[in-house]
């Protein structure tokens, strides 16, 4: 009989700091280089998106401005995922490396928006665009499309979950 493949350290959830910018920076360019459902142009926009805010929405934390920015950590203490809501609302931004994908570091990261959400607002929903290739796992967390009231790039997707009633991920 095969030995069995030792067990993947668990990561660890902190909240991010300003010290965090580059490693948080490096960890959304290689997520967005190694998403095979993005086009150049959908990576570009995404790339912008997350750098131009990933700045100032550190800075604004410690404003209270940002209701959740939790940066995940590897064995090695290397940047595996990080969530942010702002508002305690509005998911803004979720990466996970590729190679924690599937292990359920993105649950346990939208897991903890959630919580960090509940509660806090007087918002219905806990919202999100999903990117291309991202609608399946939201869904599969209990998100749904919901009208957005801006204009989407194509292959977004406005989506949302329920901020009220039960933790959905007990």
């Amino acid at each position: 009989m095969a030995d069995a493949a030792p067990a993947i350290p668990a990561w660890t959830l902190a909240p991010a700091q300003p010290a965090d910018r580059a490693a948080l920076a490096a960890l959304i360019d290689t997520v967005l280089a190694a998403s095979p459902a993005l086009t150049r142009a959908q990576q570009a926009l995404l790339r912008a998106h997350a750098q131009d805010h990933l700045h100032g929405w550190l800075d604004a934390a410690q404003a209270g401005g940002v209701s959740c920015h939790l940066l995940a950590r590897g064995p090695q203490d290397e940047a595996v995922g990080m969530v942010l809501v702002r508002e305690h609302w509005q998911l803004c931004s979720l990466y996970v490396a590729p190679d924690w994908q599937g292990r359920g570091l993105g649950r346990a990261l939208v897991q903890a928006a959630w919580r960090a959400s509940h509660g806090r607002t007087d918002r219905p929903l806990l919202r999100l665009v999903a990117a291309p290739g991202a609608e399946g796992f939201y869904r599969h967390l209990g998100f749904r499309a919901v009208r957005s009231l801006q204009t989407l790039p194509e292959g977004f997707v406005a989506m949302g979950l329920p901020l009220d009633g039960d933790d959905p991920f007990t």
